[in-house]
């Protein structure tokens, strides 16, 4: 087997097993005490991994050009020959990106509605921003998550099990786009289990929309989108004052 064909593997394996347990253990200690600074370390830090590793993908895919999904003898090709499935799979796919949007657009505007939002939060309060410099760094970690995760798992992940690389692993894109689901929502184990099955239909759902436009860029924006609506349904500063303050000088969330 090729040098470069096994670093293909371990690279995927890093990123189905490392990259996962090494979160969970630096989020285990946000969750026994959190504050402003803690939480930024924190985003200079997934900023800087989810760059790193994007950046391997693309050199261990080269020559192969994983922003445009190959589409021989695949899912996407019958697609294109059934235009009723097409056409239906799409509309699925834009009403639910419209739906989750709104909902942020809605808790912007809604301070009840918002209230309600971060009731179910709750359990992320850890990790979410609070400051104005907590927030602009959010940005920060939605770009590069919007970005890199896309190239991760849309894209390096999908076209290793589409067998488009340099593994003989060949599972069709239906399989490649189950895998590379999967693969995306065992990254965010650290949300624990709720945040697995959320994030893997996610997944599901960027993985669909990439497989329909045949690239990355319709879902890198969106996975931005999603993640950067955090900053209108969570305003602590505004709506819990309070609490706001424990978080930002320290405390441990479980007891908010």
């Amino acid at each position: 087997m090729h040098i470069a064909t096994w670093i293909e593997h371990l690279f995927l394996v890093s990123l189905l097993v490392l990259v996962p347990i090494v979160e969970v253990r630096y989020d285990r200690r946000l969750k026994q005490f959190t504050s402003s600074e803690g939480r930024t370390a924190w985003y200079r830090l997934n900023i800087i991994v989810l760059c790193v590793l994007a950046v391997a993908a693309l050199a261990l895919a080269y020559p192969v050009n994983i922003f445009v999904l190959a589409n021989h003898g695949s899912v996407a090709t019958w697609l294109s020959t059934h235009t009723a499935v097409f056409l239906g799979a799409t509309a699925l796919a834009v009403v639910y990106a419209a739906l989750t949007l709104m909902q942020g657009f809605k808790a912007a505007i809604n301070q009840p509605f918002r209230l309600r939002i971060v009731k179910a939060m709750r359990s992320m309060r850890f990790m979410l921003p609070v400051t104005r410099r907590e927030r602009q760094w959010w940005i920060l970690v939605s770009l590069a998550a919007g970005v890199c995760e896309e190239i991760l798992y849309r894209g390096f992940v999908t076209q290793y099990f589409s067998g488009f690389l340099g593994a003989t692993i060949s599972l069709g894109t239906l399989g490649a786009w189950l895998m590379a689901s999967l693969f995306f929502g065992l990254a965010h184990s650290y949300q624990g289990a709720t945040g697995i099955v959320r994030s893997g239909f996610g997944g599901l759902l960027l993985g669909g929309i990439a497989i329909l436009s045949g690239g990355l860029l319709i879902p890198i924006v969106l996975h931005f989108l999603f993640d950067l609506q955090v900053l209108w349904m969570y305003r602590p500063m505004a709506d819990e004052p309070d609490t706001a303050a424990q978080l930002i000088n320290g405390c441990e969330p479980s007891t908010l």
